[in-house]
């Protein structure tokens, strides 16, 4: 038996809906010298346990339940900052985003390998996070933000920089902090339209993962703001060495394609003061202020139509006092109207986007507790 982990006398939770397995792990841990909790066989049961526990130091998740994902009691572990671990036959495919850094133990479960991912659990909350702006970043494991960090540079976007250019090599990932990028489509003819949009929920770069090293749009700064820049070949690198930034990044290609989707079908079905209630709606979900500093000029081209079209729909908007509009700037005043007068064409992408990344496009909400005082785990000597 080992005596740090006596002394210490940590509290695991067992989630496994197999009875053998589960017996067999709460034996091992607690010849270990750990308290086990459980083991819950179900979602319900393990969300009961850490509502009612006073302490849990550690968790091991089975990933299906009966035919149930396990995934709200990890979310649930993860707002209360408690490490837990996946011991599993499943890969790390079958995870969201938000869980591609934890650690997988394989079934048929070996004595050292539960321990040895233990004694890894004890560093993944000793660290809280520093602030980062981006979401994808924020969402990153202190481990992963290490790793990154030191090839990150933050930039200042510029209005009307162009980050990236039609048919032209990516030479930089910016992880947008604030401000806007237009992702402009330009046709052989030389019209233009935006196409769709990233704010602080997202990064550019997004067919790299794919080995596309070229983009089909152009990149623009459409409100000017910071970005934390990284060098594609620095990025590409280092995705190989942090599995939760490669999912992110992954999915939020993916969330970027669905939001070009319903881009051209409000461009093609709704009317222009539709479509721009769900621009200012997609704005505003990716800057902290109700005034947007936006000009009559810079939104008749992104939106592809003329000025005077815009100046009518802004009057119509604001006739129904869902906005105001002054020389350069559009105040939000009635964010639920504007949701209604867009009449269905904003909320699937911001729905998608939130399934596939695991938080919302308008910023992720950290609740973490203190973990100070969380005990520390080491490795048993395991008997041949």
């Amino acid at each position: 038996m080992n005596t740090a982990l006596t002394k210490l006398a940590p509290m695991a939770l067992v989630v496994e809906d197999d009875y053998v397995l589960a017996s067999d792990l709460a034996s091992t841990l607690s010849e270990a010298g750990i308290k086990i909790i459980g083991p819950a066989p179900n979602i319900k049961q393990a969300l009961r346990y850490i509502e009612e526990s006073a302490q849990i130091d550690v968790a091991i998740l089975d990933i299906n339940l009966s035919g149930t994902m396990v995934f709200p009691v990890a979310d649930e572990l993860s707002k209360r900052n408690i490490p837990f671990f996946f011991a599993t036959g499943y890969s790390r495919d079958v995870v969201p985003p938000r869980f591609a850094d934890r650690i997988f133990v394989e079934k048929p479960l070996d004595k050292r390998a539960v321990f040895e991912a233990l004694s890894g659990c004890q560093g993944s909350t000793q660290k809280a996070p520093g602030h980062q702006e981006n979401l994808i970043l924020a969402a990153l494991s202190p481990r992963e933000i290490d790793v990154l960090e030191p090839h990150l540079k933050q930039v200042r976007l510029v209005q009307g920089q162009m980050l990236e250019e039609q048919f032209c090599e990516i030479n930089a990932v910016s992880f947008v902090e604030t401000g806007i990028i237009s992702l402009v489509a330009v046709s052989l003819d030389g019209s233009q339209v935006e196409a769709g949009l990233i704010g602080r929920e997202g990064m550019t770069g997004a067919g790299l993962l794919e080995g596309d090293w070229h983009t089909p749009y152009n990149m623009m700064v459409q409100i000017e703001g910071t970005a934390q820049r990284i060098d594609v070949d620095e990025f590409l690198r280092l995705v190989h060495k942090a599995p939760q930034l490669r999912s992110l990044s992954s999915s939020f290609a993916r969330s970027l394609g669905v939001q070009i989707g319903y881009t051209a079908l409000a461009n093609g079905r709704y009317s222009i003061e539709q479509r721009l209630a769900r621009w200012l709606l997609m704005i505003n979900d990716r800057v902290d202020s109700q005034v947007l500093n936006l000009t009559h000029q810079y939104m008749s081209f992104m939106l592809g139509v003329r000025r005077s079209g815009v100046t009518d729909a802004l009057h119509v908007l604001e006739g129904e006092k869902l906005i105001r509009s002054v020389r350069g700037k559009v105040i939000i005043v009635d964010r639920q109207g504007l949701i209604l007068k867009a009449h269905g064409s904003y909320g699937i992408p911001e729905t998608e986007y939130e399934r596939l990344m695991g938080f919302s496009v308008r910023g992720a909400q950290n609740n973490l507790m203190n973990s100070a005082n969380r005990p520390r785990f080491s490795v048993p000597e395991v008997r041949k």
